[in-house]
């Protein structure tokens, strides 16, 4: 828009000059581009029947420099009438794109009249011709495309909103199941066991014998166990390698990233604390974004592995057209700091045209 602004005005400004230097009446001169430029700003309001304000743009240009006829061929007509075929090719396709194309031919005919010879008239014969197929050609090849790419956009924004709704879905109806289990155990495998409890404790009083008691504390420990079974359905908290798989799901949905999921020695084997587990997610979360913002690829592979049960190893690896610097970020500084705080290391690397972040500690508790 701007830019384009600042090309009418120098052309514009030009032709000025020219037709004030052929004695050309100037307040007529100033008057029309006022008009010009009054329809100019008007045709970003209107939206329907924008086509009029082109025609208008057209005519007024026309009458600026038709009228005196002065003998003096402008250039800068030319290079308006140029911007008026580029912008009319651009906006308009079919029927309407054509009638003003005619219009803006038949005004460089007009404006050139008193010029006419076999000469001129075959070069502006030429100039139309080379009008009209230019934008026969932008129509069926180079607008063509960008419809194309718009639908496709379209498509892959629909895409994406339908994986969105999908994954939700899921995590809706998973959550009702969560729930209806959890309701499931608390009425019947919870009352049965309290009713357990109940003729225990009868048997306990009539005849207190040693067994009674053991039979009371396991039945506690089973009503309890049961309790933190249910509370546990009823949450919607998803961790570990879960939540890592839940992310590049939704990544995958959301932003079509293609990212390569692989688990080698132990991976499933191991056991997280819950600190540890957070610590993997937010690295790897971290390390999908900067592949989002920083690789054009949009490709990542994401290694997990705990080599001798010992220590957990995670790795993500995106390629890259050219090396670069690496300069750690907020992101990444507080990637390190994160693996520091459970006696972890952090290493990013440069090497082969892939960007490299692996990161590794020890494990609390071994395997399962």
């Amino acid at each position: 828009m701007w830019l384009w602004l600042l090309l009418w005005l120098l052309a514009w400004t030009g032709g000025l000059i020219v037709e004030m230097d052929a004695e050309s009446h100037s307040a007529y001169l100033f008057g029309m581009a006022a008009i010009f430029f009054s329809l100019f700003f008007f045709r970003s309001i209107i939206k329907k029947g924008n086509y009029i304000i082109w025609f208008g743009l057209c005519i007024v240009l026309t009458v600026t420099f038709l009228i005196p006829l002065n003998g003096v061929v402008n250039p800068f007509v030319w290079m308006m009438f140029i911007f008026l075929i580029v912008h009319i090719t651009y906006l308009f396709r079919g029927k309407t794109m054509y009638s003003l194309l005619i219009i803006v031919i038949g005004s460089i005919y007009l404006i050139h009249m008193e010029f006419f010879s076999p000469i001129i008239l075959l070069m502006l014969f030429l100039v139309s011709i080379s009008t009209i197929l230019f934008a026969y050609y932008f129509q069926k090849n180079v607008k063509d495309v960008t419809d194309l790419e718009e639908r496709y956009q379209a498509l892959l924004h629909t895409y994406r909103k339908v994986k969105r709704d999908s994954i939700s879905n899921d995590e809706h109806v998973r959550q009702q199941e969560r729930i209806y289990i959890g309701r499931e155990i608390h009425d019947r495998v919870g009352h049965t066991l309290t009713n357990l409890l109940m003729q225990i404790e009868i048997l306990r009083l009539q005849d207190n014998r040693e067994e009674w008691s053991q039979l009371k504390s396991l039945a506690q420990e089973s009503l309890s166990e049961t309790r933190k079974a249910v509370k546990a359905l009823k949450e919607d908290k998803i961790t570990g390698i879960a939540a890592i798989i839940q992310l590049i799901r939704k990544l995958e949905a959301e932003q079509y990233i293609s990212i390569s999921f692989s688990m080698r020695q132990n991976a499933l084997s191991i056991s997280l604390s819950p600190e540890q587990a957070s610590v993997v997610y937010r690295a790897i979360q971290e390390s999908l974004t900067n592949v989002m913002r920083h690789s054009s690829g949009k490709e990542a592979t994401i290694i997990l592995e705990a080599p001798g049960a010992t220590h957990f190893r995670f790795e993500v690896i995106n390629p890259l057209q050219n090396e670069i610097d690496i300069k750690e970020g907020f992101g990444l500084k507080a990637m390190r700091e994160r693996l520091i705080q459970i006696g972890g290391q952090l290493e990013v690397q440069s090497y082969s045209n892939q960007f490299v972040i692996r990161g590794m500690f020890p494990i609390k508790g071994g395997p399962k």
